[in-house]
């Protein structure tokens, strides 16, 4: 399906907006922080579930990629 142009460019704001040290990935601290905000209910186990499924490479870090193929598949309708 894929998202549009459009969406692509919400996503990247979203995540360049959690990117508080502007290091073009988010840390488990940054995305702790972006979670509590897409996924109010959810605890820390969850987030930290989400983080480690979203990390492909087991690198410490979510690079866009990874954040937007996660968000397409999870996230898409908002």
């Amino acid at each position: 399906m894929g998202l549009s142009a459009e969406k692509i460019d919400k996503v990247r704001h979203e995540f360049e907006y959690f990117d508080s040290d502007s290091s073009g990935y988010l840390d488990i601290k940054e995305f702790r922080l972006l979670f509590k905000v897409i996924a109010p209910e959810a605890g820390r186990k969850e987030c930290d579930e989400a983080f480690n499924t979203i990390d492909d490479d087991d690198s410490g870090k979510i690079e866009f990629d990874e954040f937007l193929e996660w968000w397409e598949s999870n996230w898409s309708v908002y």
